[in-house]
């Protein structure tokens, strides 16, 4: 999944938009990303951030965050390492991180679990 220009259509999400200071939206996204189960994150500056995420059955998938700013969006990619299919697991974790983002964002004090 990715929202990086280019990708084919049923690969695509929607990058996360700001209106605000991105270093606050990366701030954001670290406090999240850092409380998703079997997550660690590998890089984080104020315009990038790169985690691996393990799926249940133990598979390594690369989660990444980086920040446009001709475009005022940050760009999402979650990929599998291995194979062609992922049984939209990569998708939903995407959204997963967009709802637990806002969630943040509009001061909730803990959103559901991941």
């Amino acid at each position: 999944m990715s929202s990086e220009p280019g990708e084919r259509w049923i690969h695509r999400v929607a990058p996360f938009h700001t209106s605000g200071d991105p270093a606050m939206l990366f701030r954001r996204l670290h406090a999240v990303v850092a409380a998703m189960p079997r997550t660690r994150i590998v890089t984080a500056t104020d315009d990038r951030l790169r985690a691996v995420c393990r799926t249940r059955l133990g598979f390594r998938d690369d989660l990444e965050f980086r920040w446009c700013p001709s475009e005022g969006v940050a760009h999402v990619t979650s990929a599998s390492r291995v194979g062609l299919f992922d049984f939209g697991v990569n998708r939903r974790r995407v959204e997963r991180v967009r709802r637990h983002l806002e969630a943040v964002s509009r001061g909730c004090p803990r959103p559901r679990p991941m």
